[in-house]
């Protein structure tokens, strides 16, 4: 059981990390594996975000939504545990994309996911 525990713990203090670089005001409004889409997305990139979202689910796997950072910038799914975010990609240029990374703090792994 102390092993689980410690585990457990160790975890925690993985996703508080993350957490750590998400607006207070945007940790208040999107909560840990909570859906929060935009309106002005189309509704594939919804849908993409909503899949990965599942699958998070399923695995146990502590995420947020459309979550802002302390350093600017808001990035579509983030994975609190492994510390990556996925950037959904429908219709935007490699260099919009690129400019919404140089924003995202550096403890983060990009994965940019094409529809």
């Amino acid at each position: 059981m102390k092993r689980t525990w410690a585990v457990g713990r160790e975890r925690w203090r993985i996703i508080n990390e993350a957490l750590q670089t998400i607006r207070i005001s945007n940790r208040n409004g999107s909560h840990l594996n909570c859906l929060r889409l935009h309106n002005n997305n189309s509704p594939e990139h919804n849908d993409k975000i909503i899949e990965i979202a599942k699958e998070f689910l399923r695995n146990n796997i502590p995420f947020m939504t459309e979550c802002e950072f302390v350093t600017g910038g808001r990035a579509d799914l983030v994975n609190c545990y492994t510390k990556e975010i996925y950037e959904i990609v429908v219709s935007e240029s490699d260099e919009s994309i690129e400019n919404k990374i140089k924003k995202y703090p550096d403890i983060f792994k990009i994965i940019k996911v094409k529809i």
